[in-house]
């Protein structure tokens, strides 16, 4: 019998070890799929962060430009105006014959001076297509000769002016010029 023992004894063992094999799980326990949901769901947080920054970032650089032209549109329609006014006993900023409400009738750089406009327009009153939410706003003042940067109270032969544009209520662009009497006195046909 002992022969019978051992002739069975490596089929016993073998249908043990098949057993064994049996149980070897072949599937994520519920605690893996947790841990790899909220791993995906993390790094998809990261992903659609940086993609809304990216989209944002463009978007900032597209207004900035569009900013940047406007000014640039504002500041060539002042500086192709004379320095002083041409017709009347000059003072500064607008003439009593001239109105805020285009600036159709602006002939001169200190005429723009407190001058803002929401939705941009052009010089004749002509609303800009596609810029709601964008405003552009003028100063211009007196600087002194030996310091450009220094605003003075009094006429000095030299004018500043800041163009400045915002959009929904964020600057976007600014530009600043000096126009000078000299200039005109210069200029063919002075």
């Amino acid at each position: 019998m002992q022969t019978s023992l051992t002739g069975t004894e490596p089929r016993a063992s073998a249908r043990a070890e098949s057993r064994s094999l049996k149980r070897v799980r072949h599937a994520f326990t519920l605690a893996e799929t947790l841990v790899s949901i909220l791993l995906v769901g993390g790094l998809l947080a990261v992903v659609l962060d940086t993609t809304g920054a990216a989209i944002f970032g463009q978007q900032r650089t597209a207004d900035r430009g569009i900013g940047v032209l406007l000014a640039q549109d504002l500041m060539t329609e002042i500086l192709s105006q004379v320095y002083e006014e041409p017709d009347e006993t000059g003072v500064f900023g607008r003439e009593a014959s001239e109105s805020s409400a285009t600036r159709a009738d602006f002939d001169d750089v200190d005429d723009y001076s407190g001058w803002k406009g929401t939705p941009p327009k052009e010089k004749d009153g002509t609303e800009i297509p596609d810029r709601t939410g964008w405003r552009r706003s003028v100063v211009v003042e007196y600087v002194d000769p030996e310091d450009i940067e220094k605003i003075v109270a009094g006429e000095t032969g030299i004018k500043q002016i800041t163009v400045t544009v915002e959009y929904k209520g964020l600057p976007m662009a600014s530009l600043v010029a000096v126009r000078t009497l000299a200039a005109d006195r210069c200029a063919p046909g002075s």
